[in-house]
């Protein structure tokens, strides 16, 4: 994945999290994910599979197309 989109889609992540008033561990718990590997996402350290999205999507209550929304 292109390193731009990847930090825009680590930014709205992390946004999306703090909105919903969720810690890392809080995410993690939620949308089934390791911590660490929301950690590396959220500072666009690795690609990220739709698999993945999908689960964080779900977490927050919303559909993926809302959280690729930026």
């Amino acid at each position: 994945m292109d390193k731009v989109l990847l930090r825009k889609l680590a930014k709205r992540i992390k946004e999306l999290r703090k909105q919903n008033n969720f810690s890392q561990d809080e995410l993690s718990f939620r949308s089934n994910i390791a911590r660490s590997t929301l950690g590396n996402i959220e500072t666009a350290k690795n690609d990220v599979v739709l698999s993945k999205l999908n689960k964080i999507a779900k977490a927050f209550g919303i559909s993926l197309s809302e959280l690729l929304d930026f």
